[in-house]
């Protein structure tokens, strides 16, 4: 098997312009934004590990601008066809185990991507769910120290 690694060097620059544009349409304050999350849609012709490449590029730009959070960055890949559609995943960015960030944001591209093409793609949030009850370790309750809790 080709080793494909070296390609998230290439990616670094693309996920940290995307995950500024990001900060940049929800207002322009990075410290508003408290949940996030990533994926990738692999083209028919692809393989999952293409769209792994993703994960350090995207996951590592968006911590990096959101000022060293702590919480692991959800992630989700999947290969198909053009038209193929991806929940991406969203937590709280500095503890995982905040029920009320539990969510996903559907991805949908009616032409992409082609059977050679990948989809990547990043997502953040500001603020819980909206009328979130759910229980469990609420955002004022983090301690910051292990990305969980």
């Amino acid at each position: 098997m080709e080793d494909t690694q070296y390609f998230m060097e290439h990616l670094k620059p693309l996920g940290l312009e995307t995950a500024q544009a990001l900060i940049d349409r929800l207002g322009g304050n990075a410290e508003h934004i408290d949940g996030f999350g990533k994926g990738a849609i692999v083209g028919a012709a692809g393989e999952l590990e293409h769209g792994a490449l993703w994960h350090a590029p995207g996951g590592y730009a968006m911590r990096e601008l959101l000022g060293d959070s702590k919480a692991i960055v959800p992630s989700t890949k999947k290969v198909g066809p053009a038209g193929t559609k991806l929940d991406a995943p969203i937590t709280h960015i500095n503890a995982s185990y905040v029920r009320s960030h539990f969510n996903s944001f559907e991805v949908y591209l009616p032409g992409a991507p082609q059977q050679d093409e990948i989809v990547l793609v990043l997502v953040m949030s500001s603020g819980p769910r909206i009328h979130a009850r759910m229980g469990g370790l609420k955002a004022t309750e983090i301690k910051g120290e292990d990305g969980l809790r």
